[in-house]
């Protein structure tokens, strides 16, 4: 190769070196600190670029203990003016279990003599957090692992400072696994999306006064599973929320008492309840506009009335007004009547089972506005699909997915009504599982095809291609069975991933 030649290829081998420090910076914000410290190594013109960068994104099993975590932490602050986003990622190595050693020592240090504070873990923590909301941090998110009993007790030990909870320039904020203490002073003026996740909480009113702090607040995810420290009572209420999930999901059991959880929020576009205990929901104001996905079980197994009595005056006021006869149809149908506005719905199979309960009482619950629904079916229920339908007038899309349906086994009978959404406005059907003919699913597509007037498209997935004979069997199906003469049916092949359009 020419000189020239070897020449060019230098250039073009360390043409990222010439950008300027604010550009190279930009580009190491995007990954790890990790990686980018091991930049450091490639030219005494990285050595030190990435104390630039305002990002500390760490994960603790990098680092060979506890002390050397620490060491790298001060290092990155000392040398940093402004911080935008703080991320600590607690694993289950080396540096954890130094953790959990020094508050063992701690706990069992009889002679009253703790030693150097600044190697107390806590303590580091509250500094590094304090420096952090001083340096004007943007972004907080902190993992700690709940994998082991050490684990859950350290996160008992090692609480939140209260620094974080008026942190002004804090945008984000995303907590899981941790300890937070209670505070009077709540101030997040900025803050747009916090999740938080398996936390410990000291109180009721600890969670409604920070929601309550934040005035521009848009996404909020409250998880909690499978811990003695889920709260009792959860009040949501904020003018600014767009996007809420409330995922209380857990083993059965766990919690002594039921729980009640209270949302005001007209600004929702996204709502997402996941929960198998026995939880009273409140929901008001939620606009039309609003997209819900529903997966509660209504798990009252327990005694309303005896719970109650030991419970604080909000439990037994809410109960004397939804519950009288402490039973199961009158909290599902309380439950309903607050989504009956809404114009698109996903439920699962477990809620429905609760729609199916109140389809044997008058009046059925009515869905005037909805125009999309994604259901999960059991193959129990899946006869009164027809009576689903029915509170659904204005239905324009329908998806569905099927749950140990019965390949032989007749769904609807001869006299079943047809729905009004069928014969005025349902436009879309989708049967997501895939199906391979059988009688009972021959039955469920020539039920929508003979039935709907207006249908616009109708999509489904055909098993193991046109290899199958009942395949071939249901193909012939769609080809026979219409009644509207403008629909298109899409028949996706599972295994040849390959999709398939016929004019009916």
């Amino acid at each position: 190769m020419s000189e020239r030649g070897t020449s060019c290829c230098r250039t073009e081998e360390d043409r990222i070196s010439f950008l300027p420090d604010d550009l190279l910076c930009q580009i190491l914000s995007h990954v790890p600190t990790k990686t980018g410290v091991m930049t450091s190594v490639l030219s005494t013109r990285w050595r030190t670029i990435w104390l630039s960068i305002p990002i500390l994104d760490l994960h603790t099993d990098d680092f060979p203990n506890f002390t050397a975590l620490a060491s790298f932490i001060s290092r990155f602050l000392d040398g940093s003016s402004c911080l935008h986003k703080l991320k600590l990622a607690f694993g289950s190595g080396r540096p954890i279990r130094d953790i959990s050693n020094e508050f063992m020592r701690l706990a069992f240090n009889f002679t009253g003599i703790i030693g150097d504070i600044s190697s107390n873990p806590a303590y580091l923590m509250t500094q590094w957090i304090n420096n952090a909301v001083t340096r004007k941090v943007q972004h907080v998110d902190i993992l700690y692992p709940t994998k082991d009993i050490l684990a859950r007790w350290i996160v008992g030990m090692m609480k939140m400072p209260l620094s974080i909870y008026t942190c002004e320039t804090l945008v984000s904020l995303k907590l899981c696994n941790v300890s937070l203490a209670d505070s009077e002073n709540f101030s997040l003026p900025r803050l747009k999306i916090m999740r938080l996740v398996g936390n410990v909480y000291t109180n009721d009113a600890f969670l409604e006064k920070l929601i309550s702090s934040c005035p521009v607040l848009e996404e909020l995810v409250v998880r909690n599973r499978d811990t003695e420290y889920n709260f009792r009572v959860l009040q949501v209420c904020s003018k600014s929320l767009k996007s809420l999930v409330v995922d209380l999901d857990g083993r059965e059991n766990v919690f002594k008492d039921f729980r009640v959880v209270v949302i005001d929020a007209p600004g929702l576009n996204n709502l997402r309840l996941k929960d198998n205990q026995f939880t009273i929901y409140v929901i008001s104001n939620l606009g039309s506009s609003a997209k819900v996905d529903i997966d509660v079980s209504f798990n009252l197994k327990r005694s309303v009335v005896r719970s109650a009595v030991r419970m604080r005056s909000l439990y037994t006021m809410l109960v004397r007004g939804m519950t009288t006869s402490s039973s199961k149809r009158s909290v599902m149908r309380s439950f309903f009547t607050m989504l009956s506005s809404v114009r698109d719905m996903t439920i699962s199979q477990t809620t429905l089972e609760g729609v199916c309960l109140n389809l044997k009482h008058k009046p059925e619950p009515q869905f005037s506005y909805l125009i999309r629904l994604h259901v999960i079916l059991y193959n129990s229920d899946l006869g009164k699909l027809p009576n689903i339908l029915e509170c659904c007038p204005n239905l324009k899309s329908l998806v569905l997915e099927l749950s140990n349906l019965k390949k032989e086994e007749l769904l609807f009978s001869s006299s079943s009504s047809v729905p009004v959404c069928l014969r005025s406005s349902l436009e879309y059907v989708e049967i997501k599982t895939p199906m391979s003919g059988a009688v009972a699913e021959i039955e469920l597509v020539k039920y929508f095809l003979e039935n709907s007037t207006v249908l616009k498209k109708f999509k489904m997935c055909l098993r193991c291609g046109r290899k199958n004979e009942e395949s071939k069997i249901l193909m012939e199906r769609l080809r026979l069975s219409r009644c509207s003469p403008s629909c298109e049916v899409v028949v996706q092949l599972e295994e040849l991933r390959e999709e398939t359009s016929l004019k009916l």
